[in-house]
């Protein structure tokens, strides 16, 4: 094959020659075509038979038939259920809306044609057209490269796709790499840059060279090579009718471009995976797990020298999050030469076009020389430390305020762009919450955040909730740990950054304790040693000295706070008793059993014990056995007697492995938003607050009012001679009382009227109508007092009580949590209206 290859190449560039020469006739053109294609077969079939080389895993004979057995009814049903109902259509014209409303009389049609499908492998043709809309990459895209492609598929065909995809979805992680933390489940985004961060760190404190080549493919998805994927599928042992479903999904139909709304004729496509298809992100990182035993086996082969960490010898050499890759390896030629080997042999094999100058080689502790040499040879651009992989900062010191610039200055922008909008006070709440909170999640999950940095996003935070979208010093009506409660307690409800950066970062503490045995872990056992996996209390513990800021950072949580509350939070359930510490973990009461008896715990030879260790056979009876350094005392024997109280009499193991319960849920799930309620509750001052105050306020946010109304009731800043003392007021107040059918003093306050409306309703449906009617009051009665002071007006009692019946009659049907019914209906008696 390589002599062929040679000589086709040798042709081609004795055509190239005349070319220059400007020789070649259309018949030389037609040829030179040819041999290129006749090349590029016989490059491929050889770049093939050098990938049967690599070993790739198997999927078990469980998984395909997991993946292969018949579709059952419930199966479909339950797809349907989770499926967005507003997403765009396909050229059948429905989504997800009209097959839930019609299901009942579509199923039957939907299972045999999910029966015909698991029989013969085939889909209709008109299942497999869909539309091409292109999405926008920038703000003003001036060429087609700057468009995306996303696809419109048909609703049955998604339907198909969705049913695969989530068959896939619970077997794809044993095939792909531990190195791969993309559309798996119990992996997160986060992981590799992790990885890549803690590498660096090490190489800069070590003093060891180290390279980093970011790898861009270009229009990744759009140039899979469909006979790849088919190898890849026969190579990871997928059973013959997977494959098949898979062919009959991917490997045909048309597509037609939306070109202002209006579709293009119909195209057949040739490769390529369709970008909004279900099954898309899954059978991606099925193709470039091909790159991944590509590098393992020129790892093993010594062909490329990767990153070792630890003494164990854990060597890394590439991480992926879908098409991001990084490679990672010693600075030398040998590397380059392998690295770019690999990519081009992959690209030729699976259709996936490395952009070299568009990747970027980042170096650490090499010298310049060495650099320019490698980015020349690779042709590809030269980065350094900190550079940003998948969003976030890698090697950047996260106590600097140089490293969260960017975040800060995004912030700003997002609020440049609100400058020339009127926002209310109840939709900058919003804002502050789905927005200005959100942007720094990202950035939170892996870094934790200065103090000054907290303070710099609090002050956006606050110049923008009271002075509005063009910001400036306003008044602030009440500190901001009151406006961080809970609306419950009588704040806004938005939330404390601080907490956030901390509720986040536990996250990975949590992580470090599940079972699975992900790369990352065995990154950090690797450099820390296998204790990080077990420990829960690290107050005292003493880092290396080549730890990491990240690492301190994480450990450094509890110790920072007032008191280990995480570990405080956290619980062992038997199973096996096999990784339970005996003394070490908290699996029997609030705190461990080192900490309850400190004195037996100091003379016993079992520190490191399990619970099966210290629950042995004794001549067929099973009991508690210690082992001690010395003779107890006899007051240590009583403390004995008290331990053994403590314990139970009978002890039954289950085959399962112990787990780590989290007490703050009731399911012992770890959540992030139980860890910032229990933070708010331990490190925020009570609230002040009467029970029936509280009760109001909870009522007052869950109206269905609109939301600058149910702020402006929250700031209560009017005064009680507005709202219920004045004549126009009691008027009001009165004649909606004799609307409503209700006997009601008038109360002394704004919040025990709210009270008395609660109390004078007799279910939770008229609740929610009577509160949404004295949000609509106060808000009409607070704008005839802005119309008689700004614009002199007359106010008539009488108009204001059926301004008040229009607005509370339309903020309730815009939240379709009152009964449809006419406006005459509503004014003659809501209480009727509502109990519909």
């Amino acid at each position: 094959m390589d002599e062929s290859i040679r000589l086709l190449i040798s042709r081609i560039r004795d055509k190239d020659q005349r070319g220059e020469e400007g020789l070649l006739v259309p018949i030389e053109v037609e040829e030179r075509r040819k041999l290129f294609g006749e090349l590029w077969r016989l490059l491929k079939c050889k770049e093939v038979l050098l990938a049967q080389r690599v070993g790739f895993p198997s999927i078990s004979e469980a998984d395909n038939y997991l993946l292969t057995v018949p579709f059952r009814l419930e199966e479909i049903e339950d797809v349907v259920l989770h499926s967005d109902g507003n997403k765009s259509p396909g050229p059948d014209g429905f989504n997800f809306a009209f097959v839930k409303s019609f299901w009942a009389m579509l199923k039957g049609e939907v299972r045999i044609m999910f029966d015909q499908f698991h029989g013969n492998a085939c889909l209709l043709k008109g299942l497999l057209s869909y539309f091409i809309a292109l999405i926008p990459k920038v703000v003003c895209p001036s060429s087609l490269g700057e468009f995306r492609p996303i696809s419109l598929l048909g609703c049955l065909y998604k339907l198909v796709a969705k049913l695969l995809a989530a068959r896939l979805a619970k077997v794809i992680d044993s095939v792909v790499a531990s190195t791969q933390s993309a559309f798996i489940k119990g992996k997160n985004l986060v992981d590799g840059v992790m990885v890549v961060n803690e590498v660096i760190d090490l190489a800069k404190r070590s003093g060891r060279d180290c390279l980093v080549l970011k790898v861009d493919f270009e229009k990744a998805y759009d140039s899979v090579d469909w006979g790849f994927l088919d190898y890849m599928l026969r190579r990871l042992c997928f059973d013959n009718k997977w494959i098949e479903w898979i062919r009959a999904c991917v490997f045909s139909g048309n597509l037609s471009v939306l070109v202002n709304g209006s579709p293009t004729s119909e195209i057949n496509i040739q490769r390529g995976l369709k970008q909004g298809d279900p099954l898309a992100p899954f059978l991606f990182l099925l193709v470039v797990e091909g790159f991944a035993g590509l590098m393992r086996s020129a790892v093993e082969k010594n062909l490329f020298k990767g990153f070792r960490v630890g003494s164990e010898g854990l060597v890394v050499s590439h991480l992926q999050y879908a098409d991001d890759t990084l490679c990672i390896g010693e600075a030398s030629m040998e590397n380059l030469w392998t690295l770019k080997a690999l990519l081009r042999g992959f690209e030729l094999t699976s259709g996936l076009k490395v952009n070299f100058w568009k990747s970027c080689l980042i170096g650490v502790n090499v010298s310049d020389h060495f650099m320019t040499m490698a980015c020349r040879f690779l042709n590809c651009k030269q980065g350094m430390v900190p550079f940003s992989y998948l969003g976030l900062p890698v090697g950047a010191n996260p106590r600097r305020c140089s490293t969260w610039d960017p975040l800060i200055e995004q912030l700003r922008r997002r609020l440049q762009n609100w400058r020339h909008k009127y926002v209310s006070l109840g939709g900058r709440i919003v804002l502050i919450n789905s927005v200005l909170n959100a942007i720094p999640i990202f950035y939170l999950s892996f870094l934790r955040m200065p103090a000054v940095v907290i303070k710099k996003i609090i002050r956006i935070q606050r110049e923008f909730l009271w002075g509005g979208v063009k910001g400036g010093r306003k008044i602030s009506w009440v500190t901001w740990k009151e406006v961080c409660r809970p609306r419950s307690q009588g704040g806004l409800g938005v939330r404390d950054v601080g907490k956030v950066s901390l509720s986040l970062l536990i996250k990975w503490r949590w992580r470090l304790l599940q079972k699975d045995n992900s790369f990352w872990k065995e990154l950090l056992v690797a450099k820390y040693g296998l204790h990080v996996r077990y420990n829960v209390h690290w107050i005292g513990h003493v880092l290396p000295s080549r730890a990491s800021l990240w690492w301190k950072d994480i450990c450094g949580i509890d110790a920072r706070e007032e008191g280990s509350w995480f570990a405080c939070n956290m619980s062992r359930v038997l199973g096996n008793g096999n990784s339970t510490r005996f003394w070490l973990d908290c699996w029997l009461g609030n705190r461990p059993l080192c900490e309850q008896f400190p004195r037996l715990f100091s003379i016993s030879l079992q520190q490191e014990g399990t619970v099966s260790d210290f629950w042995a056979d004794s001549g067929g009876v099973y009991r508690w056995e210690f082992r001690w350094r010395r003779r107890l005392f006899v007051w240590e024997d009583e403390l004995l007697l008290s331990l053994r109280d403590v314990l139970p009499m009978g002890l039954a193991f289950s085959e399962v492995e112990d787990e780590w319960l989290w007490r703050l849920e009731d399911d012992g799930m770890f959540s992030v938003s139980s860890v910032y309620r229990h933070l708010s509750c331990v490190f925020s001052p009570a609230s002040v607050l009467y029970d029936h105050e509280l009760r109001v306020l909870y009522h007052i946010w869950k109206s269905l009012a609109p939301s600058k109304v149910i702020a402006f009731s929250w700031k209560d800043e009017s005064g009680l001679h507005l709202f219920l003392l004045c004549d126009l007021a009691g008027q009001i107040w009165k004649a909606i009382f004799r609307w409503l059918n209700l006997v009601i003093v008038l109360p002394p306050n704004l919040f025990m009227m709210f009270d008395c409306f609660l109390g004078a309703a007799p279910n939770k449906k008229i609740r929610k109508g009577y509160g949404l009617i004295w949000h609509a009051t106060i808000w009409r009665l607070w704008k005839s007092r802005n119309d008689i002071i700004f614009s002199n007006g007359v106010i008539d009692a009488e108009k204001v009580i059926d301004e008040i019946k229009l607005l509370s009659w339309r903020w309730g049907l815009s939240r379709h949590n009152i009964p449809i019914c006419l406006f005459y209906e509503w004014c003659w008696d809501p209480g009727l209206c509502l109990r519909r």
